[in-house]
Parts: C-alpha cells; sequence; structure tokens
C-alpha cells in the first residue's frame, strides 16, 4: 500500500500505541504502531518480542469460529506495524457507563463460545511457524500485577498519566472497600507468590488476556474477532474470566455468577468436542479447504478444578481492576447488569476474602 496517505485515527487506547487509517478504493485499513519506547504495557510486561506483531504475522489459525483479523506485519528496527481491516463498525461498543452498550445474551453466548474454543486448543502442543525464540507468552506475574498501586506508582513517577489514573482508581478503592479486602489486595500486589502458587495447581492453557469487548469484532459472516494480543499468556481461565467479568461490567447484562455459569456449560461441552481450526484471516478460506481439526482436549486439562478456578475469578478480577471497581463506586453509577457499583464492589470484595482463605497458602 505505499503511496497511500495515512490519516490519524482517533481511539481510547491508553498504552501509547498509534493508529492511522489507509483507505484504497472504498476499502478502509487500519494500520497500528508500537515499539517499546512507545507503549508503556510493552515495558512492563517485558514484551521483546512484541506479542501483538507476533499474532499478525504469523499464519495463526483458531478454533471457529474465532479469528485474529489481521492482514500482516512489518517491523522497522524497535517498531513494529500491523494491518488490519477498519473494523470500528464490527467492534462492541465497551465500557460507557449510563451510555447503552449493555450486549444482549444472545452475543454474549456467541462471545464466551468463542473464548471456550480458543481455552480447548491444545496450547502447550499447539506451535505453528513457531520462531526459534519460543511462543512469545506475557509473563503471568506481570499480567497479575499490571495495574496495581505499586505499578501506578511507578508509572506516575515516569511521568505516565495513566500513573495518576489508576492511583485515583486505588484511592476510592481504599476508601470504599472492606478492610479485609484492601488487606488482601495490598498484600497481594506487593508480592502475588500466593496467587501464582494457586493458580499454578491448574490446567494452564492460552489465553487473550485483555478480553474487553471492545477487543471483539462480530463479523458478518459469524466469526468473532479479536484484536489486541499484546497481553496473551499462558495461564488458568480464571485469569481470563477475571479480567473479562471486571472489564466489562458496563456491558454485561448479567451478574458475574450467572456469566460463569454460561461458560462453564459452554466451555464443558467445547472441550468434549473436536475444535475445527480455520484458515489464516489474511488468506479467507470461503470453502474451509485449508481447515484443520483437532482431537477433544477434555474439560479436565482446560478447566480441572472449577470450584477453584472459580474462586480465584474473584481474586484476580479485584486485583487486575479494583482500582476501576472504586471510581465506579465512588461515581454511583448502574451497571449493565442493572447492580449499583457500590453493591458490585462490596460484592467482589466479600468473594475474594472468602476464596482467598480457601485457596491462597
Amino acid at each position: 500500500m505505499a503511496g497511500v496517505p495515512e490519516v490519524a485515527f482517533p481511539n481510547d487506547g491508553w498504552s501509547g500505541s498509534t493508529l492511522t487509517t489507509l483507505d484504497r478504493g472504498d476499502a478502509r485499513f487500519i494500520l497500528k504502531r508500537t515499539s517499546p519506547e512507545a507503549d508503556w504495557i510493552v515495558r512492563a510486561t517485558h514484551d521483546i518480542g512484541l506479542r501483538e506483531g507476533f499474532i499478525a504475522g504469523t499464519g495463526l489459525r483458531l478454533a471457529e469460529p474465532l479469528v485474529a483479523p489481521y492482514l500482516g506485519a512489518g517491523s522497522d528496527g524497535p517498531s513494529i506495524a500491523m494491518l488490519m481491516p477498519d473494523l470500528t463498525n464490527e467492534l462492541i461498543a465497551w465500557d460507557r457507563p449510563g451510555q447503552d452498550t449493555v450486549v444482549g445474551p444472545a452475543t454474549l453466548d456467541h462471545v464466551i463460545e468463542a473464548i471456550a474454543g480458543l481455552h480447548a486448543m491444545p496450547w502447550a502442543d499447539y506451535r505453528p511457524t513457531t520462531p526459534d525464540w519460543g511462543w512469545p507468552w506475557c509473563p503471568l506475574r506481570e499480567r497479575l500485577l499490571l495495574l496495581t498501586r505499586p505499578s501506578a506508582e511507578r508509572y506516575r513517577a515516569d511521568g505516565l498519566a495513566v500513573g495518576d489514573r489508576f492511583l485515583a482508581g486505588w484511592d476510592a478503592f481504599d476508601r470504599l472497600a472492606p478492610a479485609e479486602a484492601r488487606t488482601l489486595i495490598a498484600g497481594l500486589s506487593e508480592d502475588p507468590a500466593p496467587l501464582l502458587t494457586a493458580l499454578g495447581r491448574l490446567p494452564a492453557t492460552g489465553i487473550h488476556g485483555d478480553l474487553k469487548l471492545g477487543n471483539v469484532a462480530l463479523l458478518d459472516d459469524g466469526r468473532v474477532g479479536l484484536i489486541d494480543w499484546q497481553m496473551m499468556t499462558l495461564a488458568p481461565v480464571a485469569v481470563e474470566l477475571g479480567w473479562m467479568l471486571v472489564s466489562n461490567s458496563a456491558s454485561l447484562p448479567l451478574e458475574p455468577e450467572a456469566v460463569l455459569a454460561r461458560y462453564r456449560e459452554t466451555a464443558a461441552r467445547t472441550a468434549r468436542a473436536s475444535l475445527r481450526l480455520g484458515a489464516r484471516f489474511a488468506e479467507g478460506d470461503p470453502a474451509g479447504t485449508s481447515s484443520l481439526t483437532l482431537p477433544p482436549r477434555g474439560p479436565e486439562r482446560t478447566i480441572g478444578d472449577w470450584d477453584a478456578q472459580r474462586d480465584l475469578t474473584w481474586i484476580v478480577g479485584l486485583l487486575l481492576r479494583g482500582w476501576r471497581k472504586g471510581l465506579d463506586a465512588e461515581a454511583d453509577v448502574v451497571l449493565g447488569s442493572g447492580v449499583r457499583a457500590t453493591a458490585d464492589l462490596a460484592w467482589w470484595s466479600a468473594q475474594a476474602v472468602e476464596a482467598a482463605g480457601r485457596r491462597l497458602p
């Protein structure tokens, strides 16, 4: 696409990556650029290999109906650029309390089905076109600590505006959350070893790592596109579910327990079935001629102890986004499920504290 002019593309991303649009005839494309210098998440998660660029540039096949909707990637020294179609109209509206961004139950089920298929893939063995340096998983410890108070203090010291935003949220959390929850989260923010030990007892699988609905595109052909793979990691599904529940609270039509119940039913069924892997998005394959089929993995290898997964979901969720729950509670917003944020914060705090008593050493 040499010679095609680029136009800045406004977006609500915080990481420091830049987006531009390119028009060719009636088609519009998005070009995303990132580098360790520009992107604080790259630096905080030791993203030396620029994980999203790895996904964009390889022939990654995912369990249908899921696709990674990239057309390719290129590098220029430490920077990388990723090309994708403009999915503005397909991405699910996200994180806008007070606006009509609540998804319907059918949409939620469609997303859960796609994510369950992602989790049921045999990631420990699946290595399509893996480079010699290995699969670039996000370190789990860094993912869990990314938004904590100590991390936010470092971001502020580095002059990053996100540091002030996160710290304001943790201040609100400390004003409004019960004392036991504050103690739990403060302790894990300083030393996540007990949580990592508990997670280490469960099966690990490949997870997207940033399952905001704003990263999910509902494509016209029924497929589900996932963008922003920067924090993909190998971890128990509790890590994915904890972030999914807390980062989408303005949009989820159901309370957390009900969402987990839908996921558990779908994941168990998916893990017992063979998985069809679709072709790379950039190539297209309407006839399905390049699809592969994987044998069932089994729920025990994907989920293992569901009660433990459920308990750790509450702890992970509060650790990752207690700061936002504090801001929402202080603003007295109403979540997508119809629950007031003050009640939601109290509920998550109680669930996390009770779960920690059962699961953390």
